[in-house]
């Protein structure tokens, strides 16, 4: 019975994440927008789509085997976590346990390097946060 429960968990989440991979695949969508309002991300299952400049408090680089990731950490996470539900929610919630903000961009789905994505990223975050202060 054990043994059957773990076979039918493996196929559907495999399976998600294949379909899911397939989707992404074909989508020519913009995967990642960094624009005066913010970050729109749409790079991975758990992107959630426009971070606020002014909500961003942080941006730190976190590397978990080979794969190099940006985490956004805002004054209120929970206004993020409130925007999912499902799958990802329960992956941002994961995010959040881990490494404290449920959210996180990688430039693994993306046509760029990571530390081009990094770097325009974190200057925008300068840049904006500079902007602020002048108003």
């Amino acid at each position: 019975m054990t043994i059957r429960v773990a076979g039918i968990a493996a196929v559907v989440f495999f399976g998600s994440a294949g379909a899911y991979g397939v989707t992404k695949l074909f989508d020519k969508g913009i995967g990642l927008l960094i624009d005066e309002s913010g970050i729109a991300d749409n790079t991975s299952a758990a992107g959630i789509g426009l971070i606020e400049w002014t909500d961003i408090t942080e941006i730190r680089t976190e590397q978990v085997m080979s794969t190099k990731f940006l985490l956004i950490f805002t004054a209120n996470p929970d206004k993020y976590l409130s925007r999912a539900n499902g799958f990802k929610r329960k992956l941002m919630k994961a995010n959040m346990n881990r490494y404290g903000t449920p959210l996180s961009i990688t430039s693994n789905t993306l046509k760029c390097r990571f530390n081009d994505l990094e770097r325009l990223i974190k200057d925008g975050f300068v840049e904006q946060s500079a902007k602020g202060k002048n108003r």
